[in-house]
């Protein structure tokens, strides 16, 4: 939840099922915590799977234009909330573009939009700064619309309207929609009309929920971890085949959910991981002598459990 890129203190609030178990432990499901989830209102399992999966990650991400090489379109897609797309400020009508590879069913977008550390400019007529000197502070008082429209096709050649902003007085950094019966879709278009203070579209993630048509990943069965010392420890495990944005109806993991727990049934924690197969973990409590992992293989067509094991001590 941390962010830090135009601030120390960035951050972002999230919102998990809690609750307390048999024993009175309180526990936190921060497992895929930032996909969608349904709020009813009613008693759930706390620890249930998604619904939905994630689409969009890796996939193939094009753009209108870009500021630099450093800002591209597939920074709209990798899953760090710390990097994104920002189109050139001459770009009247920016657009950015996801490929899903194959037709999906499409269930839920995210549209993140990000701040680029811009400048206002002019202050309005009668505002002045206070605050340190380089850290000066107005209260804005006039009102912005963050305007764009979202498009869907299943051959990059026909387009359907999904949902059309243009005409909205609100100024929403994030948005999530939600079809809850599905559309289907091979390729996802953005297009930009305004933003606040009208600067260049910037977007840190356009995430795409839904199901595969394919066959959950092939669990973890090769994995160890090493404690380092008495607050972290190392774990490494054996990658299960690479992932292909256009075979992802294999058996191939997408990324890995890293759980422990100081029993194998209380494992409470979780780290999220792409593109690798090892994390150090810093989170350990130095009063605790044992911990316990799991590591879980996730792509877009489901969640595979991994094996629990013990975390060993370095010799």
């Amino acid at each position: 939840m941390r962010i830090s890129m135009n601030h120390d203190f960035e951050r972002r609030i999230g919102i998990w099922p809690a609750g307390f178990d048999a024993d009175g432990e309180l526990f936190c499901n921060q497992r895929y915590g930032d996909w969608p989830q349904a709020v009813t209102g009613e008693r759930k399992d706390p620890w249930a799977a998604p619904e939905w999966m994630l689409l969009s990650y890796g996939k193939t991400a094009t753009a209108s234009s870009c500021e630099c090489p450093e800002k591209d379109a597939s920074h709209a897609v990798d899953e760090n909330v710390q990097t994104w797309w920002k189109a050139d400020r001459e770009d009247k009508a920016p657009w950015l573009l996801v490929h899903l590879g194959q037709c999906r069913r499409v269930h839920a977008v995210q549209i993140n939009f990000a701040d680029d550390a811009e400048t206002v400019g002019e202050l309005p007529e009668g505002a002045g700064l206070t605050g340190e000197p380089g850290r000066g502070r107005y209260i804005e008082e006039r009102s912005f619309a963050t305007r764009w429209f979202l498009e869907i096709s299943t051959d990059g050649e026909h387009w359907f309207k999904m949902e059309d902003w243009r005409d909205t007085d609100t100024d929403l950094p994030h948005n999530l929609l939600v079809w809850e019966d599905g559309l289907p879709a091979a390729y996802i278009r953005l297009t930009v009309i305004d933003t606040s203070y009208h600067r260049p579209a910037c977007i840190s993630g356009l995430r795409v929920f839904g199901r595969g048509c394919g066959s959950a990943p092939a669990p973890v069965t090769e994995a160890k971890a090493i404690r380092s010392d008495g607050m972290s420890m190392n774990v490494t495990w054996k990658e299960v085949s690479s992932y292909n944005e256009i075979a992802s109806w294999n058996k191939a993991a997408m990324g890995y959910e890293v759980l422990w727990g100081h029993t194998p049934e209380k494992l409470y924690h979780s780290y999220r991981v792409f593109g690798k197969n090892q994390v150090e973990i810093r989170a350990l409590m130095s009063n605790v002598e044992q911990y316990y992992v799991r590591i879980d293989a996730f792509n877009e067509n489901g969640i595979a459990e991994g094996k629990v094991f013990a975390v060993e001590d370095a010799m």
